[in-house]
């Protein structure tokens, strides 16, 4: 089974998950009375924070990434994303030791690898970064999460926690469905037979999401894989406007660096001919 292939397949699905933020204000909630206040049903904390999920403008999130399997190395990605009112979006990758910032605004997108800054504009459709950017906005996520109103709810001093059993395949492909990615989700239904575990979103009592946790594993044939997923959110509405620094105007394109690359190649192999 692939699951080195399933480590990249979910980064973009979490990406994704991880980009759709905060949401803000809490007028409902500030009904702290003196008296006990009713326990919520997981039904009304989904609806709240969806009420509210129209407030987020801006926010901050981390996402980190790990699956490992049985006699393979363990793979984790972590990433850290920025995105403004204007739903500009700066991420800051780990994969394997390996470090990029990526800035997407609109139909360009810009990354620095290794000191290298790199047009990566001319990609943006073939990665359905249009879609990405869609999912960005927190109002639209935060009506994806009905799978959640019908979890179990825990009230806890700053909120309530919500845990969503996953008992099969079908189970995770309704929680899955977040991400949009319908094409991701074929591709996962077709590499894995059987999915067990728990995701627990955790609402604070401003009706913001402070964080989302998956721990499933995942079965194919008699190979496992374990995929655990940590998501948290915060500075709702405090992130200023990203400014693509200035020394990324100079980025090379894509096409340019392949094409150098490519050339390069062949001019040593002909120097080493003659």
């Amino acid at each position: 089974m692939k699951f080195r292939v399933l480590g990249s397949l979910f980064l973009s699905s979490s990406l994704i998950l991880a980009a759709c933020g905060n949401e803000s204000d809490s007028s409902d909630s500030d009904t702290k009375s003196e008296k006990k206040e009713e326990k919520k049903s997981s039904s009304q904390v989904v609806k709240d924070l969806q009420s509210n999920a129209k407030d987020v403008k801006s926010y901050h999130t981390d996402n980190e990434i790990k699956v490992s399997a049985k006699d393979q190395e363990s793979q984790t990605v972590k990433v850290g994303m920025d995105v403004d009112e204007k739903e500009t979006a700066k991420l800051a990758m780990d994969q394997a030791g390996q470090k990029m910032t990526i800035y997407v605004q609109g139909k360009k997108m810009i990354a620095k690898v290794d000191d290298q800054w790199v047009d990566l504009s001319s990609q943006v459709e073939d990665m359905n970064i249009d879609s990405s950017l869609e999912q960005l906005n927190y109002e639209k996520y935060a009506k994806t999460l009905n799978s959640f109103k019908n979890s179990k709810a825990k009230k806890v001093d700053d909120g309530y926690e919500l845990t969503y059993d996953i008992k099969n395949k079908e189970d995770f492909t309704k929680l899955a469905n977040a991400s949009g990615n319908k094409d991701q989700l074929k591709q996962f239904e077709s590499e894995v037979d059987k999915v067990s575990g728990k995701a627990v979103l955790k609402v604070n009592k401003d009706n913001e999401i402070d964080s989302y946790k998956l721990d499933a594993k995942l079965t194919k044939d008699d190979e496992t894989a374990n995929m655990e997923t940590n998501v948290t959110y915060d500075k709702i509405n405090e992130v200023k406007e990203i400014k693509i620094p200035d020394e990324a105007k100079d980025a090379k394109k894509i096409e340019d660096l392949q094409g150098g690359s490519s050339s390069s190649s062949s001019s040593s192999s002909s120097n080493q001919a003659s």
